[in-house]
């Protein structure tokens, strides 16, 4: 969320289809925005609200949010090139699990929903946690074999500066802040992800 889908995101798509936006959401939000609330608890908290909700709305929160403009055409040249793909978030597993399923990623990590009887329990298993973005791209580039002049990595957050570190090349895309800008190896402003496919195809 924020590198390759915009805004609504799937977290404000599924409280509104609920009716807990106003209530949780964007309350939480605002604590997590403040320093209030660790980005995990923020999103236990977001998840929780849904309990009893069934699974199948969240699929269709997660098939609603949009595309990043030129997501596709960036994944598809990458492709085309033969380099592989992986999706590593902080947000929902159901989310990358379509966009891995809808743009052919060889990969994709993120936390998963718990679901018991199709709905949702309210619980979380934080697979990603906030800080450990870094140490999930080491382990996959271990298991495709990849070293680090051969991985780059793109993001906005200050999550994916621990990915920028461990990366042969790190793009801060739209950048979250004036931390994450100064981290990235090159600074993509404008929202559009085919200026990404430029740089890492020229690098490749």
């Amino acid at each position: 969320e924020g590198t390759l889908t915009t805004d609504p995101t799937l977290w404000e798509i599924m409280h509104r289809k609920l009716g807990t936006w106003e209530s949780h959401g964007a309350r939480y939000w605002r604590r997590y925005c403040a320093g209030e609330l660790a980005y995990d608890d923020f999103a236990r908290l977001d998840v929780a609200a849904w309990k009893g909700a069934a699974s199948a709305l969240l699929d269709q929160a997660a098939a609603e949010v949009p595309l990043m403009p030129g997501c596709r055409e960036l994944l598809d040249a990458l492709h085309c090139r033969g380099i592989r793909t992986a999706i590593i978030s902080n947000g929902l597993l159901r989310l990358a699990r379509r966009l891995k399923r809808e743009c052919g990623v060889s990969c994709a990590l993120a936390n998963r929903e718990i679901v018991r009887r199709g709905s949702l329990t309210g619980g979380l298993d934080i697979l990603v946690p906030y800080e450990a973005k870094g140490a999930a791209l080491q382990r996959l580039m271990t298991r495709f074999r990849a070293r680090k002049d051969q991985t780059a990595a793109v993001g906005d957050s200050r999550a994916d500066c621990a990915m920028f570190d461990v990366a042969g090349l790190g793009i801060a895309f739209r950048p979250s802040d004036a931390f994450v800008r100064t981290r990235g190896h090159h600074v993509v402003e404008a929202p559009d992800l085919r200026q990404v496919g430029a740089i890492l195809l020229n690098s490749a």
